[in-house]
């Protein structure tokens, strides 16, 4: 019998990060269930002659494969071989866990998460092209989302409309660039474990410490005595 809750956390999981080792997955059912699950009972799972078969062709239909060593892999980096090179970037980086009911949103293959930022830049297209259809461009902006995921430059931007034959001005190149940058940094991305890149850099922005500042021997003390330094805390 498949454990449907388990692959929809796997999925969501792989969804989320790209790589998804089976201890992270354990540790999440752990948490947001009433299971108490452990990596090894994930690989016994995994591996079961009859169950674990069922389980891993659920599995992929949801895109979702094994790797060497507890791991659960999307399609994309068995197919591009890029596990190694995706796992060495994520180092260091803290996995994003939503709530429950957010999480297991991103069990669906074909879910992803669209900020206030998106909706931004469609209502924009809309605005500067009046004569495509809203659905053309809802198209276009999660085109444009998707490519805002990985870095992107203002050429592949651009491109994208001369492709379908939108032609930008000046002043509106401007303003696209802009909204395309915000969406980047609002975007979901698996390279650093389903955060956003605003969400990573306010976490490791609390870790930064000032730049040590150069006191000159006839400037004021930091420490505020008043004396110049070389009298004070230099002498």
């Amino acid at each position: 019998m498949i454990n449907k809750l388990w692959i929809d956390y796997v999925s969501a999981a792989v969804q989320l990060y790209g790589i998804a080792p089976f201890g992270q997955v354990a540790d999440v059912i752990s948490a947001q269930t009433e299971e108490q699950v452990s990596e090894e009972e994930i690989k016994r799972w995994i591996e079961d002659p009859f169950g674990g078969s069922l389980a891993k062709a659920a599995l992929e239909q949801r895109f979702v494969y094994l790797h060497p060593g507890n791991f659960f892999v999307g399609q994309w980096i068995v197919e591009f071989d890029e596990f190694e090179s995706h796992w060495a970037q994520q180092q260091g980086k803290p996995f994003y866990v939503p709530e429950q009911q957010e999480l297991l949103l991103w069990s669906d293959p074909h879910y992803f998460h669209k900020p206030n930022e998106y909706w931004a830049l469609q209502k924009w297209i809309e605005s500067e092209f009046a004569e495509i259809s809203r659905e053309y461009a809802e198209g276009l902006a999660e085109d444009l989302q998707m490519m805002a995921e990985d870095p992107f430059s203002p050429e592949k931007i651009i491109s994208e409309f001369e492709r379908r034959d939108l032609k930008l001005q000046a002043g509106q190149i401007q303003v696209l660039l802009q909204l395309v940058t915000h969406l980047h940094n609002h975007t979901r991305q698996q390279i650093i474990r389903g955060h956003t890149p605003y969400e990573l850099f306010q976490l490791e922005k609390q870790f930064l410490r000032p730049l040590p500042v150069q006191v000159g021997r006839n400037d004021p003390c930091v420490c505020g005595s008043g004396k110049k330094y070389k009298k004070c805390c230099g002498a």
